[in-house]
């Protein structure tokens, strides 16, 4: 199922995705994932929580549905580990993501 649920008004599907799912997002073009635990979910933004490597230090990262819908997170997310749902929509350029 689409993570995505309107291209004309973007908003995450709240059904799809919920605070202490697993996550593994990988910025379009970068060589490396985050991997870690979504924390808060609003229809228009999700806060993740991860291990940044470089420091060994937790981070927090914003994800803004826009963002999805056009292409610049690639993302991987479960609530079970049985089922691992998948969004990455064509890369276009353009953006907020960090």
């Amino acid at each position: 199922m689409a993570l995505i649920t309107n291209a004309t008004h973007q908003v995450f599907d709240l059904e799809q995705i919920h605070r202490a799912d697993c996550i593994r997002i990988r910025r379009t073009g970068d060589s490396t994932y985050k991997n870690g635990f979504v924390t808060e979910v609003n229809p228009d933004r999700l806060r993740l929580l991860y291990c940044n490597t470089q420091n060994n230090a937790t981070s927090y990262l914003d994800i803004t549905a826009a963002d999805v819908a056009v292409g610049v997170w690639e993302i991987y997310w479960t609530g079970d580990f049985q089922t691992v749902n998948y969004e990455c929509n064509a890369p276009v350029t353009g953006g907020t993501g960090v």
